[in-house]
C-alpha cells in the first residue's frame, strides 16, 4: 500500500508519534511518505529517504511556536507539491487539523478519491491545554481558532485515530462514526528503554547512589505535580533519605513550587536529556511518579512517558484516571493512588520501605510494555485498520472488498466509558 502521512510538526516532534508509525509500515514493506516542516528552511523543500521511507521537509515562513502548522503559505505550498508529485497514493493520514495538514488532505483526497484517515492526539481546545499551557490573552484572541480547526473538520474523516478513550467519545459527539475509530497509544522502543541495572545508570548520569530516587519525566510539560511535591515532603520529614529527579526543560513556576515546600535540597533538575542518556535515567529510578488527575486535558491525552515508565521495569506511582484507569485492576504496574499529597506520601512510603515489592511491581511494568506497547504490534493493527478502511472505502464507492481487522478495538471504546 502506497500511504501519505500529513504533520504539522517538525521532525524531532513527529518522532515520538509518525515517525515510530513511518519506520513501522515501511519495515512492513508499505511505500511511505511523511510530510514534516522544515526546522528552519522558509523557501525550498527538501526531499530525503531515511528509515525506509520518504521524508518531504516543507518550508514554513514563521518561527519558534508558530512553526506548527498555522502557516497559511505553507498549506498552499504544499498543495502545489502534491500536485505535482501526489500522485499514487492509496490512503491519506493527517496528524491533527491544523491549515497545514487539513487543507493539504482535504485536497488531495478530492483529487485522488481516495481515503483519509485523522489523528488525534490531545485535547487543546474547549477547556483543554490551553488552558493552562497559553496566557489568558490568547485564550481570549484565539482560542476559539484553536477549537475551530481542533473539531471543525473531524467528520471530514473516513476513518479515525486517537490515542485516549476521551478523545474518542468527543470525536463521536462531533459526528465521527464510532465503528470508523482505532484507539491507539503510543508504543514504545523496548530495546531502547530496558531495565538497565541502577547502579550502572545512576553512575552515567552522576547521581546519588545510596538515596531513594524518585523520577519524573517531561519535556516542557509539567502538569499536576504540586500534590506529588508535598507527598514527597511528608515522606522526607518522617525521616526517609529521598529525592525527585526531572528531566526537561522545567518552568519557573514549577522551580518556584520546590522553593515553597523546602524541597530544594532534594531536588534535582537534568534539563533536556539526550537520546544516549534519556534511557538511563529512568532505570537510575527506585519509583517513577505520573501525576494524572480527573481533567479534561488528561482525559484527551495519553502521557507517552507512561509507556517509557513500564518499558523500564520500574514501578510507577499514578491516578488511575483518563486511559490509566485500564492499569490500575490487573497486573497493576505500581501504586494507583488518589489525587492528594497523602496517598502519594503513602504510596512513595510503601515502594521506600520495601525494596521487594519495588522489584515485583517493576517486573509487572516491563511484562506489561513488553506485551501491550510494542511498536511492531501497534502498527500490525493499524495497518489491518488501514486495509479495512480502503477496503470499505472501495466497497461504498463501487469496488467488491468486505470489512475486517480492527472490531476489538472499536468494542473496546463503545464499552468503555472515560472518567470526568
Amino acid at each position: 500500500m502506497r500511504i501519505l502521512l500529513i504533520v504539522h510538526h517538525r521532525l524531532w516532534r513527529a518522532a515520538y508519534r509518525s515517525r515510530f508509525i513511518a519506520i513501522g509500515l515501511a519495515k512492513q514493506g508499505h511505500d511511505v511518505t511523511l510530510m514534516v516542516t522544515a526546522d528552519k528552511e522558509r523557501w525550498r523543500f527538501r526531499t530525503t529517504r531515511i528509515n525506509g521511507f520518504e521524508l518531504v521537509e516543507t518550508p514554513d515562513i514563521t518561527f519558534g511556536r508558530l512553526r506548527s502548522g498555522w502557516d497559511p503559505v505553507n498549506a498552499v505550498r504544499r498543495i502545489r507539491w502534491l500536485k505535482r508529485y501526489g500522485s499514487g497514493y492509496d490512503l491519506i493520514h493527517l496528524f491533527e487539523t491544523r491549515p497545514a495538514t487539513i487543507f493539504p488532505g482535504l485536497w488531495l483526497k478530492r483529487r485522488l478519491n481516495v481515503p483519509l484517515v485523522i489523528d488525534w492526539i490531545d485535547w487543546w481546545g474547549r477547556g483543554g491545554i490551553i488552558k493552562i499551557n497559553r496566557p489568558f490573552w490568547y485564550r481570549a484572541l484565539f482560542g476559539w481558532f484553536e477549537t475551530f480547526f481542533e473539531e471543525h473538520f473531524r467528520p471530514y474523516a473516513d476513518a479515525t485515530t486517537v490515542i485516549s478513550y476521551g478523545l474518542a467519545e468527543r470525536a463521536v459527539s462531533l459526528g465521527v462514526k464510532r465503528q470508523t475509530i482505532l484507539h491507539m497509544r503510543n508504543g514504545v522502543d523496548l530495546d531502547l528503554f530496558s531495565s538497565k541495572l541502577k547502579r550502572e545508570a545512576r553512575r552515567r548520569l552522576n547521581l546519588v547512589q545510596d538515596s531513594f530516587l524518585i523520577g519524573y519525566a517531561a519535556q516542557d510539560t509539567f502538569f499536576d505535580l504540586d500534590p506529588m511535591f508535598k507527598g514527597l515532603k511528608q515522606l522526607i520529614d518522617s525521616g526517609a533519605s529521598a529525592e525527585i529527579v526531572m528531566s526537561g526543560y522545567a518552568p519557573d513556576r514549577v522551580k518556584a513550587s520546590i522553593v515553597r515546600f523546602g524541597l530544594e535540597p532534594h531536588a534535582r533538575f537534568l534539563g533536556y536529556l539526550s537520546w544516549e542518556d534519556y534511557p538511563y535515567f529512568l532505570p537510575a529510578c527506585d519509583v517513577l511518579a505520573c501525576p494524572f488527575p480527573a481533567t479534561v486535558y488528561n482525559l484527551g491525552r495519553w502521557p507517552g512517558k507512561f509507556s517509557e515508565y513500564l518499558a523500564a521495569g520500574r514501578p510507577i506511582v499514578f491516578n488511575p484516571e483518563g486511559d490509566l484507569a485500564d492499569f490500575a485492576e490487573d497486573s497493576v504496574p505500581g501504586i494507583a493512588c488518589a489525587f492528594n499529597a497523602d496517598a502519594f506520601a503513602q504510596a512513595f512510603r510503601t515502594l521506600h520501605e520495601n525494596p521487594t515489592l519495588r522489584e515485583e511491581l517493576g517486573a509487572v511494568a516491563r511484562a506489561r510494555a513488553c506485551r501491550e506497547f510494542d511498536w511492531e504490534a501497534i502498527i500490525g493493527k493499524l495497518a489491518n485498520f488501514y486495509e479495512e478502511t480502503v477496503s470499505h472505502w472501495a466497497e461504498q464507492n463501487g469496488g467488491k472488498s468486505g470489512i475486517r481487522g480492527s472490531q476489538l478495538e472499536r468494542r473496546d471504546i463503545s464499552q468503555h466509558q472515560p472518567k470526568r
